[in-house]
């Protein structure tokens, strides 16, 4: 369980409020803007669940080559790397629809096979140019050493996910939940409500860490606290409009967080 730090300062003490609160000093002089819901009575996160594509890893690459071999097999329009960062988010399944022409709207017959080629090409390749944004390693660490049970859930299939995370950060998180038919894909309820009951948690314990405006609905529509990080594929606008309850700037500043939470 993360635990208060003594509340010699105001910066110290979490104080829920509905709108931003500016920004709060954290150690080594770094800065994160906190946002509070009405979170509860307690912020004491003994958990922490990670997004994964454009979170803890930058994959934009290699998905943006699989998608536009695909256009490129079938003379369709490509598209720039940093464009796919608003194609991403809701799962390959939309990443196909959106990269298709739209005059196969519908052809299900097309899209299957788009589907099948992007899947082939990406298994092939997901490993090319992907990497774990700096830091991030050292912060999954210091968090493990606080005691905090980690977790992944993304709207990635989970036959890819899985393998990525174990290739990239070994046996840190207690568990990995991609995207299966079993669920819907985030941002819907019913998938993270069954990794918090795999876990055993409540949600009042549980901090959701993400990229995207998908994130911060992930997390509000399980009843968790979001932490919005700015170096993913959208930024803080996204992430501050979407109503996130805290905004991280660099990996270290998801721990400081952690350990900011304080019963009150």
């Amino acid at each position: 369980m993360a635990k208060c730090r003594p509340k010699s300062s105001a910066a110290s003490r979490c104080r829920p409020r509905m709108k931003l609160r500016g920004e709060q000093r954290l150690p080594r002089g770094r800065m994160v803007a906190a946002y509070s819901r009405n979170l509860g009575s307690t912020m004491a996160f003994s958990h922490v669940i990670f997004d994964l594509d454009g979170t803890i890893l930058n994959t934009i690459e290699d998905l943006a080559r699989a998608c536009n071999h695909v256009c490129e097999q079938h003379g369709w329009p490509t598209f720039s790397i940093d464009s796919y960062r608003y194609k991403v988010g809701n799962g390959m399944l939309k990443l196909v629809e959106r990269f298709m022409p739209a005059e196969y709207a519908g052809d299900e017959r097309m899209f299957s096979q788009a589907f099948a080629e992007f899947r082939s090409y990406y298994d092939e390749h997901k490993e090319d140019h992907t990497a774990p944004y700096p830091g991030i390693s050292t912060m999954l660490d210091a968090l493990r050493e606080e005691g905090v049970t980690l977790a992944v859930l993304t709207n990635k299939d989970h036959a890819a996910a899985a393998p990525l995370v174990q290739r990239y950060f070994g046996d840190r998180f207690s568990l990995v939940q991609g995207c299966t038919a079993t669920f819907p894909p985030k941002p819907a309820a019913p998938i993270t409500l069954h990794v918090l009951a795999q876990l055993g948690v409540k949600p009042s314990n549980v901090l959701y860490v993400g990229d995207s405006n998908v994130d911060v609905q992930t997390g509000h529509n399980a009843g968790l606290a979001v932490a919005g990080v700015t170096w993913g594929f959208r930024g803080r606008a996204e992430l501050e409009a979407e109503g996130a309850d805290f905004i991280a700037e660099q990996p270290e500043d998801i721990v400081n967080i952690v350990r900011s939470a304080c019963v009150h």
